[in-house]
């Protein structure tokens, strides 16, 4: 029987490899178009706060997201990597916020930390993928940070916040079932340039009943 991490370790190569193929002005292309859709969203209309990353690498660019939430006056978290892999959260005001650098490559403000839980604090929570299945099972780097935030948020007993990937076009319900294993956690919603997809309660391998929306 196939072993699904090799499934997974096979399809998280095939997404890494296709971004590095879409040269920068594409990306940027993608990157701005898919968050101006998303922040046409009621969703993001009616935040007061949004959680959100700051972009690494290949990943679809936040910044124009980040600039746009600001000017309208909503309150942004960005993610602190820990040494465990769990992400905590600071403040990031604008061009005034101090960066320092973090674990795996990554970069935060050296604002005072809000701890673990305050993701939950947020009305929408803006998370990297490499791709989203059609049911809305997320593929991370494989850190498993955003697996742990997901999971955290749906455990909470206040008001979730709305968890949505941000993708280029060919990212979405393209990572193929055998892919996914029962830890990977489900987002409620996926945006490229040309599509938002919402999802149901996602299904999973060996626990089809599983699911942080019930």
């Amino acid at each position: 029987m196939p072993d699904p991490a090799d499934d997974k370790a096979t399809a998280r190569s095939r997404f890494v490899n296709n971004r590095r193929d879409l040269d920068y002005a594409e990306r940027t292309r993608q990157s701005r178009a898919a968050c101006a859709r998303l922040l046409d969203t009621p969703r993001l209309s009616s935040a007061d706060t949004v959680a959100a990353y700051w972009p690494l690498g290949t990943e679809p660019d936040t910044r124009p997201l980040l600039d746009a939430l600001l000017a309208r006056g909503t309150r942004l978290l960005l993610p602190v990597l820990l040494d465990d892999r769990d992400l905590d959260w600071a403040l990031y005001v604008g061009a005034d916020t101090e960066f320092v650098a973090g674990g795996a490559g990554t970069s935060h403000p050296a604002s005072l930390v809000l701890g673990v839980t305050a993701v939950l604090q947020a009305d929408v929570l803006i998370v990297p993928a490499l791709a989203v299945t059609d049911q809305g099972v997320r593929l991370g780097r494989g850190g498993g940070s955003y697996d742990r935030v997901l999971e955290r948020i749906g455990h909470a007993r206040t008001v979730q916040p709305w968890a949505c990937a941000l993708l280029y076009e060919h990212e979405l319900g393209t990572l193929p079932p055998s892919a996914v294993e029962a830890h990977d956690e489900p987002v409620d919603a996926a945006c490229t340039a040309t599509h938002l997809a919402e999802f149901g309660p996602a299904s999973r391998p060996q626990d089809a009943t599983r699911g942080r929306r019930g």
